[in-house]
């Protein structure tokens, strides 16, 4: 049995706050496991995605977008960019997040944020929101911190 950290958000509570900010949120708190899944459009101008969030307290949340149901790639990349295996999303450096932090402020957002710069990404060749190179099997462009 996994042993909840002592400054760890309720599940539930995690549960709650994510709807309050997403009515529409679906999801429950069982066996010890959230598991969510939340509708996102990172601008007026884009798709709506469906994703999953996964969360268990002494792990990382795991982010997945499930519709659509294969993210497009583009046309010069053999690969999506920030993801791990299982094409789970890459939202923030090691550390960054803690277990006492709410998931409906910080990996919701994030979520958002990576949602947009994927866009982006499919539009200009280079993934702009900076982060560190993932190993992606081919022509995916980095540039961090880039003066626009």
């Amino acid at each position: 049995m996994v042993s909840i950290p002592t400054r760890a958000v309720n599940l539930t509570r995690q549960f709650v706050a994510i709807t309050t900010v997403l009515p529409n949120a679906e999801g429950a708190v069982r066996g010890g496991e959230l598991t969510c899944t939340v509708r996102l459009q990172p601008s007026p101008a884009s798709r709506n995605y469906t994703v999953h969030l996964a969360y268990r307290h002494g792990l990382r949340p795991k982010v997945t977008v499930i519709d659509p149901p294969v993210l497009e790639l583009h046309p010069e990349a053999e690969s999506l960019p920030h993801v791990y295996p299982g094409d789970e999303l890459c939202l923030y450096y090691p550390g960054e997040w803690k277990h006492h932090m709410l998931l409906a402020t910080t990996i919701l957002p994030w979520t958002t944020e990576w949602l947009l710069h994927y866009e982006l990404w499919l539009i200009i060749g280079y993934w702009a929101g900076g982060g560190d190179t993932h190993a992606t099997g081919g022509a995916v462009r980095y540039r961090a911190n880039r003066n626009v």
